[in-house]
């Protein structure tokens, strides 16, 4: 009889490991990065015990957590979110920092109009970018990756609005603004910080100012690409000194980036990329996330993009989240990242995909 026992012991503990490896496979791709992700503004009055349990039970083990500047939300969060083996990354908002801007306004980035986000917003009020060029800002902006890479439990570190100011808004976005925007306009053309123009005639000799038209000069455009780089390098080599991942919320593609916010993500470096496939932003549909996916795939490699979606372009067009998810996968994604409150349908999507 203690035989038998022994035998079923041994079958359920092989059975339950074998459970575990496949849920491993399922949920998880090539490093140990989580398939399925999501983005979340730390609320105290929300239950973390509830909402993790929630996810993890659907196979999103990957957060990318806003705590709002307070490390102590991450002390919170973390132990819950270990209860459920789901990981944990900061999100940090890169070169948009309006606490830092308002300590520093003379930070605050300039249009080609010779006009300063401290005189005039872009679009909407939270918009404080600061120019990357700024020495200053690059310190302070490492000295807060150091501090966040010391909190225990941390797995990474997510990057969002490491850029500059739309030059030009996806096309679904525009007429909330009452703008149309079929080229670069001087008045959404930023990155004319002093700093940055004194480096760029150091380097070059001339003032980008004086050509007739800025936004076509190329040394100006790609020194301008070349900042954010410069800013986001050190920051790689921050968190993996700490044992730290290191990913980040593009715009959809590289050259798409480059031409609507100068953004050259595809030089950075970093473990993994969540690139904003928002397609509603740009009249399309999931298949053009598809095209954005393998496009994004060929330009970084295999097994570094999970491509990010709107939850509410799924619901809204009421469109089966399975074929979303497939067509991610389909061309190249390592999985998918999700923004907004996701349906059950939704959650049951993702538990039940097979890779």
């Amino acid at each position: 009889m203690m035989m038998i026992v022994k035998k079923m012991s041994l079958l359920l503990t092989i059975i339950l490991l074998l459970s575990a490896c496949s849920s491993g496979r399922l949920y998880y791709a090539k490093g140990g990065v989580p398939r399925f992700w999501t983005w979340l503004d730390y609320k105290a009055t929300v239950n973390y015990d509830s909402l993790l349990s929630l996810y993890a039970a659907h196979g999103v083990r990957g957060i990318t957590l806003n705590a709002g500047g307070n490390m102590e939300v991450f002390r919170k969060v973390i132990p819950i979110a270990d209860k459920y083996h789901v990981k944990v990354f900061a999100w940090i908002f890169g070169t948009c920092q309006g606490t830092l801007a308002a300590q520093h306004p003379e930070w605050l980035d300039y249009n080609a109009q010779g006009k300063s986000l401290a005189q005039q917003k872009a679009y909407v009020d939270f918009y404080k970018f600061i120019n990357p060029a700024i020495p200053g800002f690059r310190e302070e902006l490492q000295k807060q990756v150091e501090a966040i890479c010391q909190i225990k439990g941390l797995k990474g570190i997510s990057l969002d609005y490491t850029r500059y100011v739309d030059a030009i808004l996806p096309e679904g976005i525009q007429p909330r603004y009452g703008i149309h925007q079929d080229k670069v306009y001087p008045e959404w053309d930023y990155g004319y910080h002093p700093v940055a123009i004194e480096k760029f005639k150091k380097q070059y000799g001339y003032d980008p100012r004086a050509e007739a038209n800025p936004s076509q000069d190329s040394l100006w455009f790609q020194f301008r690409l070349r900042q954010v780089v410069e800013c986001v390098l050190p920051l790689v080599e921050i968190a993996h000194r700490h044992g730290k991942q290191i990913t980040a919320s593009p715009f959809p593609t590289p050259a798409m980036s480059r031409r609507m916010v100068m953004q050259d993500w595809d030089k950075w470096n970093l473990d993994f990329y969540q690139p904003m496939i928002y397609y509603g932003f740009y009249n399309e549909d999931y298949v053009w996330m598809g095209a954005c996916t393998k496009e994004d795939v060929a330009a970084v490699g295999p097994n570094k993009i999970i491509s990010a979606i709107l939850v509410d372009d799924v619901t809204g067009s009421k469109t089966d989240p399975k074929k979303v998810i497939k067509t991610a996968m389909d061309n190249g994604s390592s999985g998918l990242a999700f923004f907004g409150r996701p349906t059950i349908a939704f959650l049951e999507a993702i538990k039940t995909y097979k890779k």
